[in-house]
């Protein structure tokens, strides 16, 4: 059996106290992280899909850095709308890759799975994007893998998630990820961030996930931001053998609430 953790949407800010909405980001994330280590087994990998930061400043990777340094040793990350690679990368430089690679992915094999990292930032933009040559590099990797099942983890989901103000700022080159899936049945799991609540959906062979922000939740009904009162969550995800299965878990209690402007 391998566990992998995803955490999202951390938003930290480089100052502690700083609330997005309302919601203390950095208290959020080490009450999650602390609820983690007290009631869950270990963990062979956490996944961090995107926005580690709200203000992308050195400072605030170094606080998420610190809280999560009780899983340095199994970290993997990929960039959100609400991250900088240059920054990231000086801060995590033993998790993020080269310098020279233009995008920050990761690739790991467990046991008959291959996890990938994919990388949709769009510098300057809350949608993302995929282009070719990420999907040249994707397929590279599958290509070079004897793995029966393979796992995809990004940012921006590759599917709308039925929602009008949310899809507004989805996956820009969705079709070509979709592609992928639909041609290789060894996909089998997608997880993803940006929404900020529990979602999901299918492309071909392949469960798509969205998961819950470890700090401000979203709500997607409307046609305009909503955020809920859900409890900050992450996902458990468990591989084993060739199955998968999957489970989104919050915090017991909703400590803080969104305030809407």
């Amino acid at each position: 059996m391998t566990r992998i953790l995803q955490l999202t949407d951390l938003h930290v800010f480089s100052e502690p106290h700083v609330r997005l909405k309302g919601i203390p980001t950095r208290e959020c994330l080490q009450d999650v992280v602390n609820h983690i280590l007290q009631t869950e087994a270990p963990f062979d990998h956490v996944v961090i899909t995107g926005d580690h930061t709200h203000d992308e400043r050195p400072a605030s990777y170094q606080a998420v850095r610190e809280i999560l340094s009780p899983f340095g040793d199994r970290l993997w990350q990929v960039p959100g709308n609400h991250d900088d690679r240059s920054v990231l990368r000086s801060v995590f430089p033993d998790r993020t890759g080269s310098a020279a690679d233009p995008y920050v992915t990761f690739h790991f094999t467990d046991g008959p799975w291959l996890c990938l990292g994919l990388d949709t930032h769009l510098p300057g933009e809350v949608s993302g994007i995929i282009q070719h040559d990420q999907i040249d590099w994707i397929t590279a990797q599958l290509q070079a893998s004897a793995a029966e099942r393979v796992a995809l983890f990004c940012h921006h989901p590759p599917v709308d998630v039925n929602s009008v103000w949310m899809d507004a700022i989805g996956l820009r080159g969705r079709e070509l990820l979709q592609d992928v899936v639909r041609n290789d049945s060894r996909i089998r799991l997608v997880c993803c961030g940006h929404v900020h609540h529990d979602f999901h959906s299918t492309v071909s062979d392949a469960d798509v996930y969205a998961t819950p922000s470890t700090g401000i939740q979203f709500d997607p009904a409307g046609d305009v931001p909503r955020f809920s009162r859900d409890a900050p969550g992450y996902r458990v995800i468990e591989l084993d053998g060739l199955n998968c299965s999957t489970v989104v878990k919050r915090l017991p209690v909703a400590e803080y609430f969104p305030v809407v402007d």
